[in-house]
């Protein structure tokens, strides 16, 4: 067998790679191998109806193809072929020489079909136009339907998208929407630009699960008949069902079965990729999906997982480079080459309720029920309770899991039915109740129904037929006026006259509590004879203290921990700390009582022993700013246009006044309690406070760590007139320092153990530092410098 460093070896791989993609190697009309030309000989040329498409060259396994893109073009150009594919069998690299944006061969996960190359040749020979000139306005879709508008804050939306692409020859983009914004329809308008302009000719638009396939068709059959949209997984199973369609609509499950986007579609097949709820779809297998296509990515989620939010990634770089990568690789932001916390567009729940053309969105009224039982379950201790002779305690994560409570799920929908929000005809509203598990719905469901016939239904995924349930419950096709689910409904169900919100079971995630919320954030108009009754807000009826959680006792500054193997991409259950679980179809879901099973019944009785009621303002809960950044930022601008003295005092750059006002008038308030330790433990950068400031008001953009670091070197440096050896020494400290706590702690108190570290050792070690004739002068000095009292701060 040849040794697997050598060519050979990888050109078995090569031809193995073309046959699989369609090249028949024994045809001199398509492909012909070792061709020379002026500057060489190349491995392969692929060759199509019209001539010369791609030089393939071939590299041994142990090599980088990269190094040798240079030696593929000069082949390519002398023999006239517009495309390059440099590749050692393994990796392959592709490299569009026709196109401006195209400025770099790129990986690809397996090598275009004689179709794919003639379908980007006829794309370089009539190139798209700038997306910008598609004019896009609010009267865009209304040939299609009369009130269909697109609204200002969706043009923004797409706008941005649009500039990038155009200007800066971006591919992957990030719109953070809230739930309720119109995401399907703003991808609708996206989608008709791209075709317009020819910058993509075929789209794949994934959703998250089977239900919104059917919600996305209704808008896309209207607003892009003439592109023929088609469901994947049934159009897949009609001879040619695919071929006719500019845009498949698909599950990412469906595609991934038997690995089917690699079966039935090639590398080139999409020229763009939308991922709807983008959140839940780049992990593990999900990812080597969605990143097969080379086309543009844009992701939309209402609620990004920020792994990379509260991380010092140098010092776990250096500490624990896996770590860093598994964060890296789930981070929203980080996915789609956004920086930290910062998306392409953001517009979230407050900025819909606070528009000016608006509001779009509505507010909660929390009601905040609490049984005994509940508020037991909710202490450190938890619930004291003896079961079987045996003294136990149950805290609120246990409840419907570890533990039956017939007395308090029968108390909960008593108060719920007491509580909940009425329509204007003074019929029971809409209703959402979130349930712990399938066992627990059906309990719940059983009370309701008991209490007032065909008054409820359980809607989830064990229940057959439950997405058309779920769709006839929407269209108000249906008498049951409750749903009882457990996740099936939580993302992505539009269910614009829902009232109620019903959360039975505990939540711990920020990213599920925003989802769940927003199924009633939707505006709605009722008509009742002649009067319209608008929609002010929904009723969010909380028995498990969950609003507390998020408002009081869940802490934004750590960071997201980081899913078990196998996690679908939620945020885990958190430790057993008293304040509760995520809910979910997990444990517990076993027989009801009297089913065995091993889980004991509660017979006592159970009563409610306090309500509160809360109407969230337009700045709404502290959850609703996810990141400690978007609150600051905001927050910042508000207070620049209210307060006159700040406002002339960030006009004049004074410094100085800017740290006094914000300090007496701004921060350690609540909710947020801005601190200069926050804002640089946020930021990653050990910045002054008016930076973070300039910064925020759009007027000076942050520096970065490595300019600070770089300007304090230098400003030292020609101050001290140091040597360049000794400049050296004072950029190596000031980098560690910065970067590293415990380096920085050492360097405080004067540690010259810090010096034994690696990265002084290329200069010298201790022994070298004696040397350093003003060091003493220079380490004080930088002790005092601003780098230093700001990396303190964290």
């Amino acid at each position: 067998m040849p040794s697997p460093q050598n060519e050979a070896f990888a050109r078995i791989k090569i031809d193995s790679a073309l046959t699989d993609s369609g090249w028949n190697l024994l045809d001199p009309q398509k492909v012909r191998l070792e061709l020379s030309s002026n500057s060489g000989r190349s491995d392969y040329l692929l060759l199509g109806p019209h001539g010369p498409l791609c030089v393939l060259e071939a590299k041994r396994q142990d090599e980088d193809p990269y190094d040798h893109k240079e030696q593929a073009r000069g082949y390519a150009q002398n023999l006239h072929a517009p495309f390059v594919i440099i590749s050692n069998g393994t990796v392959h690299l592709f490299w569009n020489l026709q196109r401006a944006d195209h400025e770099d061969a790129h990986r690809i996960e397996r090598l275009p079909s004689p179709s794919d190359l003639d379908y980007l040749r006829l794309k370089n020979l009539n190139p798209p136009r700038p997306l910008l000139t598609e004019p896009l306005g609010p009267d865009y879709l209304r040939k299609f339907r009369p009130d269909l508008t697109v609204r200002n804050y969706q043009i923004r939306a797409i706008d941005a998208v649009s500039t990038q692409f155009d200007n800066q020859s971006k591919r992957k983009f990030l719109l953070e929407m809230a739930t309720g914004t119109g995401k399907t329809l703003l991808c609708a308008a996206m989608i008709r630009r791209f075709l317009a302009t020819r910058n993509a000719t075929r789209v794949l638009f994934i959703v998250d699960r089977t239900e919104l396939i059917n919600q996305t068709m209704e808008d896309f059959q209207t607003i892009l008949a003439e592109y023929s949209p088609v469901i994947f997984k049934t159009a897949r199973r009609k001879a040619g069902g695919l071929l006719g369609s500019s845009v498949v609509v698909a599950t990412i499950q469906s595609l991934m079965i038997d690995r089917r986007y690699r079966t039935e579609f090639t590398p080139f097949h999409f020229d763009l990729v939308i991922n709807d709820e983008a959140h839940r779809s780049i992990y593990g297998d999900a990812r080597e999906c969605v990143e097969f296509f080379q086309a543009t990515r844009i992701g939309l989620t209402a609620t990004p997982k920020a792994y990379l939010k509260n991380i010092n990634i140098a010092q776990l770089g250096a500490e624990n480079p896996k770590a860093l990568e598994a964060r890296e690789l789930r981070d929203t932001y980080n996915y789609f080459g956004c920086e930290p916390g910062l998306p392409t567009f953001r517009y979230d729940i407050i900025d819909a309720v606070r528009d000016p053309e608006g509001p779009f969105l509505c507010m909660p009224k929390i009601f905040d029920i609490r049984s005994d039982i509940t508020t037991k379950a909710l202490e450190e201790n938890g619930w004291a309770v003896t079961i079987d002779e045996q003294d136990e305690n149950f805290k609120i994560r246990d409840l419907e899991r570890r533990i039956f409570t017939p007395a308090r799920n029968r108390l909960m929908c008593e108060s719920f039915l007491k509580h909940a929000q009425t329509k204007p005809d003074n019929t029971l509203g809409k209703s959402i109740i979130f349930a712990v598990n399938q066992r627990h719905a059906t309990a719940i469901t059983k009370i309701l129904n008991d209490l007032h016939p065909e008054l409820a239904i359980t809607i989830t995924s064990r229940i057959p037929d439950a997405a058309t349930i779920a769709k006839e419950f929407r269209d108000g096709k249906r008498k049951e006026k409750v749903a009882v689910s457990v996740d099936m409904l939580s993302t992505g169900y539009n269910c614009r006259d829902l009232l109620n919100v019903v959360l039975m079971r505990p939540i711990f995630s920020p990213t599920e509590y925003i989802q769940i919320k927003g199924r009633g954030t939707r505006l709605f108009t009722f008509n009742i004879g002649h009067t319209e009754y608008k929609k002010e807000y929904f009723f969010l009826l909380d028995f498990c203290a969950v609003a507390e959680y998020f408002e009081e006792k869940y802490d934004y500054t750590q960071p997201l921990p980081i899913p078990k193997e196998g996690d679908d991409g939620r945020d885990p259950t958190p430790p057993d700390n008293g304040d509760g679980g995520e809910g979910g179809t997990g444990g517990g879901d076993g027989p009801g009582p009297g089913g065995g099973g091993g889980i004991p019944v509660w017979k006592g009785t159970d009563s409610v022993i306090s309500e509160e009621v809360r109407i969230v303002g337009p700045n709404g809960e502290k959850v609703d700013v996810l990141t400690f950044r978007g609150s600051f930022e905001r927050d910042i601008n508000e207070h620049y246009k209210a307060d006159p003295d700040f406002h002339q005092a960030v006009d004049d750059e004074d410094d100085d006044l800017i740290d006094e006002i914000l300090s007496e008038r701004v921060m350690n308030k609540p909710d947020m309690y801005y601190t200069p330790k926050k804002l640089v433990t946020s930021y990653g950068i050990p910045a002054p406070t008016p930076a973070f400031v300039y910064n925020a008001l759009g007027i000076k953009p942050l520096p970065s760590k490595d300019q600070l670091i770089g300007d304090t070197v230098d400003s030292l440096a020609a101050r001290f007139n140091l040597r360049y050896s000794e400049q050296k020494w004072l950029s190596a400290t000031a980098q560690l320092i910065v970067d590293d706590p415990n380096a920085l702690k050492q360097f405080i108190e004067g540690d010259v153990n810090l010096f034994d570290r690696p990265q002084f050792a290329q200069l010298g070690g201790i022994a070298a530092l004696a040397t350093f004739d003003q060091r003493d002068a220079v380490f004080n000095t930088l002790r005092q410098n601003v780098i230093v009292r700001q990396s303190l701060q964290t």
